[in-house]
């Protein structure tokens, strides 16, 4: 699967400089956000954060999806894809913070943006790392090449889209809005079953197919993470991209991920490394076949910068906490006899290849 198809289904104009710490010290007062959205995944996240740090929060959306996740809260019912009209509701009160999940067609960001723009102090946008335009380098950070909008409109996908919206969001808002770049975003929600995959296979097979050496990166971002820095950036009034990921302040290899997992579900089962060169050799596929996995060989993927976000001060959520909200979901609400590489999962390995695989590496 591509790197930037995965953001799609996962979900997501400054440098690398030093600069202090800034540590949110709390709300000065009672923000009145709208969440345009906030009943999918992130949505739910960003609220939560919201209502924790007691702000007043306006949902707007169709009422259709999740309508009982929020009952006490203000519902301002509109449809995004209906255009400005849809927006008239929102033009009579004024807002300090309008937040934007929206994941693509930057038109409806467009008619947003222009709608709201006099009656909203601060824009929040959700974006994605998706933007930029090679992942070849390592340490991508807020200031790197993002990709070009000169396609034929008719050719824009994911990120295009994506930017297109950023620059309407930096167009209205000039000093005043904060763009969020989320890398893949994991845990309570989380539609997908990439890091699900790791977790399941840990609590269920005796043996599995570890990627490569072990040593290649791992970035992902806790669910609640973007709630809390899309809120904390309010309260402090951040201005400017910020790239989102994580799971924290030091680089995560896939040894140490693997074998912490282990650890806290207790099992015992046992990690076969199989080296890029065996696994391409046997038609196995990074990312798609080993979900997540992406070797430095191929692109620096796993290595976006986070040094800016790191400076807020922001504190990341432990990954076994991120790992139980993802086990907990799926227990809610997925099938547990989920098999993966075939039939509706097509993420992961078939169980019968991966233990082909294993008797191979065992000679």
């Amino acid at each position: 699967m591509e790197r930037r198809e995965f953001l799609v289904k996962s979900v997501s104009a400054s440098v690398l400089f030093s600069m202090s710490p800034i540590l949110s010290c709390g709300p000065q007062k009672k923000l009145k956000i709208l969440v345009l959205g906030g009943t999918i995944f992130v949505g739910p996240a960003i609220v939560n954060a919201a209502l924790q740090n007691n702000h007043s929060v306006t949902l707007f959306n169709r009422g259709i999806t999740n309508p009982t996740l929020f009952p006490n809260l203000d519902l301002i019912k509109g449809d995004r894809e209906q255009g400005m009209e849809a927006y008239a509701p929102l033009k009579e009160e004024q807002w300090d913070i309008v937040i934007d999940v929206w994941p693509e067609k930057s038109k409806l960001v467009d008619e947003a943006t222009a709608a709201l723009k006099n009656n909203t102090r601060h824009y929040i946008f959700i974006s994605s790392i998706a933007v930029y335009n090679n992942f070849q380098q390592v340490g991508l950070n807020e200031g790197h090449e993002v990709v070009s909008l000169e396609l034929d409109k008719n050719e824009w996908s994911y990120p295009e889209e994506k930017l297109a919206a950023e620059l309407f969001v930096k167009e209205r808002f000039k000093d005043n809005h904060t763009i969020l770049r989320g890398g893949p975003i994991k845990g309570w929600r989380d539609p997908a079953v990439d890091i699900l995959y790791w977790c399941i296979k840990l609590n269920r097979d005796d043996a599995i197919i570890a990627p490569g050496s072990g040593m290649d990166h791992l970035q992902f971002i806790d669910v609640k993470d973007i709630g809390k820095f899309a809120i904390m950036a309010a309260e402090n009034k951040f201005s400017g991209v910020y790239n989102c990921t994580g799971p924290g302040k030091d680089p995560l290899l896939w040894k140490d991920f693997l074998e912490g997992a282990k650890k806290q579900f207790n099992s015992q089962t046992k990690l076969i490394w199989a080296s890029e060169d065996f696994l391409k050799a046997n038609n196995v596929s990074s990312f798609s076949d080993l979900p997540l996995w992406t070797p430095l060989s191929e692109d620096a993927f796993m290595q976006i910068s986070n040094y800016k976000l790191i400076q807020t001060g922001f504190e990341f959520t432990p990954i076994s906490e991120t790992l139980g909200d993802c086990m907990r979901w799926f227990r809610n609400n997925k099938e547990a006899n989920i098999k993966f590489g075939a039939g509706k999962v097509d993420t992961g390995l078939e169980r019968s290849k991966e233990l082909e695989l294993i008797e191979k590496i065992k000679g």
